[in-house]
């Protein structure tokens, strides 16, 4: 909700795509530095009692930035400045919060609890815009930031109420050591490195259309702040689709594939949606993304997280928040800088044409694999 209403806010203060992208850029970027760092923590400390601290400054964060918009002393370096602190305490808490999950559920329930979490985590992503929009349209900006805060209250009360059993820490080899241990895992393992590649391409190329999207709403489509909330709409019923849909899930099969599959028709949908004019199309073509992306980053993280240990669950989640979170920065300034230079639909569409090559290589490559390793099975049977 914040960061639609956020965005909202800025177009009305500077009318600037590019500051539209600064600020995604600012929220974002201080994953990059913490998330390792709070993996690690993560992975060493109660990872409840650092969930109640980071949701707790998250919560005020988001409250003074409804005091201010009440009042009417808010500025676009406030903004700038509320939203990097934020950024900070986000990736603190991400590393946790993913890493908590299996701690609270039997081994026979992991696969459907973990797509739960994942799920949930990125439905919020299309349902929240959907009530900012609305709420901006009736409310007004301030009630979007005051409902956030309130927000907060509701997983303070649950950490405050859930017992956690006690982290089987391993020999400790201190805490920058502890990181580049998390590194070196992830280095030895392919399908990790693979794995990641999924939310980082995405998060460079695919989700910046939703930093976007108030240009999109009123250059593109021709319709107001509430108009927004029902175009994110779209994103939001088909988020809740495929969410649902995974979480019936009781078997792994065929997951490679369908992470694969759902990031091409993200991408594809991104292409399509640039040569938008109408309000249903566009709709439509958001339920798709939002399904889609919901599809391939739920499954890309519960795939890490069913095949981590315990011990460096922390840290492996830590590199999935800076691959899904942390290059976001950079997909944002490029998506305002290249909306700024040449126009939004161009933006979304070189965005979208980007994420479509680079997953049709990458569909092409690993089954040039597997053909090459049942040959090589063949062949030592044979022998």
């Amino acid at each position: 909700m914040q960061y639609v209403a956020l965005g909202w806010v800025i177009l009305l203060i500077t009318n600037s795509p590019f500051l539209l992208g600064l600020n995604a850029f600012l929220a974002q970027v201080p994953s990059l530095f913490f998330a390792l760092p709070g993996g690690a923590i993560a992975d060493r400390l109660d990872r409840r009692k650092l969930m109640l601290i980071t949701q707790t400054s998250m919560m005020l964060l988001a409250l003074l930035l409804a005091v201010l918009t009440s009042v009417g002393r808010i500025t676009i370096t406030e903004i700038l400045v509320i939203s990097f602190l934020t950024g900070i305490a986000s990736a603190l808490n991400y590393p946790a919060y993913q890493a908590i999950i299996p701690d609270l559920i039997p081994r026979d329930d992991l696969m459907n609890g973990i797509a739960l979490n994942s799920a949930q985590f990125n439905m919020s992503r299309a349902i929240g815009p959907t009530i900012a929009g609305l709420a901006l349209g009736t409310l007004g900006a301030a009630a979007c930031f005051y409902l956030n805060s309130a927000s907060f209250l509701a997983l303070i009360i649950g950490l405050m109420m859930i017992t956690i059993p006690p982290l089987q820490k391993a020999p400790n080899p201190g805490f920058l050591n502890s990181m580049i241990e998390g590194i070196r895992y992830i280095n030895r393992h392919r399908i990790i490195v693979v794995l990641l590649t999924v939310p980082a391409f995405l998060s460079l190329f695919g989700l910046p259309f939703i930093v976007l999207m108030p240009a999109v709403a009123r250059n593109m489509i021709g319709v107001g702040a509430s108009g927004l909330g029902f175009l994110m709409g779209g994103a939001g019923l088909g988020a809740v689709a495929a969410a649902l849909l995974i979480a019936a899930r009781r078997t792994a099969e065929h997951r490679g594939r369908l992470i694969l599959t759902s990031a091409t028709l993200f991408s594809v949908a991104l292409i399509l949606l640039s040569r938008a004019h109408s309000f249903w199309v566009a709709f439509l073509l958001l339920s798709v993304m939002g399904g889609t992306i919901v599809g391939a980053l739920t499954l890309a993280n519960t795939t890490l997280q069913m095949t981590t240990p315990p011990e460096l669950r922390g840290r492996v989640m830590a590199m999935y928040y800076i691959a899904m979170t942390g290059l976001m920065p950079f997909g944002s300034l490029q998506a305002g800088a290249v909306a700024q230079r040449i126009s939004t639909r161009f933006a979304l569409e070189f965005g979208g044409a980007v994420c479509l090559l680079y997953f049709l290589i990458l569909q092409v490559s690993l089954n040039r694999l597997r053909q090459i390793g049942k040959l090589a099975e063949s062949h030592d049977s044979a022998g």
